[in-house]
């Protein structure tokens, strides 16, 4: 938060913390010792209706040296075990253990201590800005309106471009983490905020019509909903860790309580 205005999300994955993480990750394994004895994990598929593009790309996980991978569905586990019958695993890891020491060390630990962030004086293009603030918000709000509003947590949320994608705290804390560290660094104002989440409340609104438990966010923007991506974004440099439980949960509540009052019979 402090070091400086991140990057980006889609310039994050380019930076030189993440090809360390990932060589970093195996090689920590199997120093360890963990081949034929422990998992060495890889990360999860987050669309969960591209089941084709899954079995084509996710198979890079067996052949970096994982031993398993996050799936999003039955479906996707049954298609993504095909993988292993494919790919000797224990065979590339005996191939990647000459070299694990060098990864696990040294250069790739520095490589994988260097934060994401602009180089100093760096001004983003506007076009850049309004991108990324639209896409936080919308993934924020999204997200929001069924953990506060109905109670549900990982789901299906639709993208910008309506493309389902699964959603958690750990996403929902990275988008609204990144706001507020553009708010921290100056990159963006409050205003612009506040209108960015207008404008794709309303995307989130229509994303959502068919939902008969869904909670319009706008034109009232006072939801419990609403408070809750206010106050992770705009208090969201004061949150230990980013962490979005407290916000969440205290919102939960409101809006259960919100609930109870208009329905008192249900009790």
């Amino acid at each position: 938060m402090e070091a400086g205005p991140a990057l980006p999300k889609s310039e994050i994955k380019g930076a030189v913390w993440y090809p360390a993480y990932e060589e970093a990750n195996v090689a920590t394994g199997l120093e360890a010792g963990l081949v034929g004895k422990g998992q060495i994990g890889k990360g999860m598929w987050a669309a969960p209706d591209n089941m084709a593009q899954m079995l084509k790309d996710k198979v890079a996980h067996l052949t970096a040296g994982g031993t398993c991978a996050w799936v999003p569905s039955p479906t996707a586990a049954t298609l993504h075990a095909m993988h292993y019958h494919a790919v000797n695993v224990r065979a590339v890891q005996e191939e990647l253990m000459a070299g694990a020491s060098a990864k696990a060390t040294g250069a790739v630990l520095d490589s994988l201590l260097t934060p994401p962030v602009a180089a100093p004086g760096t001004v983003f293009a506007p076009e850049v800005v309004k991108a990324e603030l639209d896409n936080n918000c919308q993934g924020i709000l999204g997200y929001v309106s069924r953990w506060v509003g109905q109670g549900v947590g990982c789901s299906k949320v639709p993208d910008l471009h309506g493309t389902q994608l699964m959603e958690d705290r750990a996403t929902l804390r990275i988008s609204s983490q990144h706001i507020a560290n553009w708010l921290h660094h100056g990159v963006v104002k409050e205003a612009q905020v506040l209108e960015a989440l207008k404008r794709m409340a309303a995307l989130v609104d229509d994303q959502n019509q068919a939902d008969p438990g869904y909670r319009r966010l706008s034109p009232a923007y006072d939801g419990p909903e609403w408070h809750a991506a206010l106050d992770l974004i705009f208090c969201g440099r004061d949150a230990p860790n980013g962490y979005t439980e407290f916000t969440l949960t205290e919102r939960r509540r409101e809006r259960k309580e919100l609930d109870r009052r208009a329905n008192p019979t249900k009790e």
